[in-house]
């Protein structure tokens, strides 16, 4: 996941829409074409006089920047992010469709306990998180996970 889009502590959506628009190169007129939304209402929510978003809103915005909507609803009510976690697993030790053994799950884990291969949360092709160990390939890029 790119943490360069992630909502910094504290930021109004004021200044995460402006911070992203501008990482996109997005004009306010553009954003608004791309999110469906008239293009006074960017420069509204830029200025921070609208700081509720209705739900076509908050999707056409979180579609036009390339960020998932819970980014856009948390800093709306000035709620931090929490990021998603993988869940760990040896590449070599597990057995694909069975569940990862919790003594890899422990936040200080960092190599397997069996056999010393650092632990993977994410897919080795496409760095997805890995949020199931319950299949055998990454939902994104087809990649096996062992």
């Amino acid at each position: 996941m790119d943490t360069s889009q992630t909502p910094r502590p504290g930021e109004s959506l004021a200044d995460y829409l402006v911070r992203i628009r501008k990482f996109k190169q997005m004009t306010q007129f553009e954003l608004a074409i791309a999110a469906g939304i008239h293009s006074r209402s960017v420069g509204k929510i830029e200025r921070g006089l609208t700081t509720k978003l209705n739900q076509k809103t908050l999707r056409g915005l979180a579609v036009a920047l390339g960020v998932p909507q819970e980014f856009l609803e948390a800093v709306s009510k000035g709620q931090e992010v929490q990021l998603p976690q993988g869940v760990k697993f040896c590449h070599q030790c597990w057995s694909p469709g069975h569940a990862a053994d919790p003594m890899w799950q422990s936040v200080k884990a960092k190599f397997c306990y069996l056999c010393g291969t650092q632990l993977q949360a994410s897919c080795a092709n496409c760095g997805e998180l890995v949020v199931s160990t319950r299949h055998r390939f990454c939902p994104i890029c087809g990649h096996p996970y062992n």
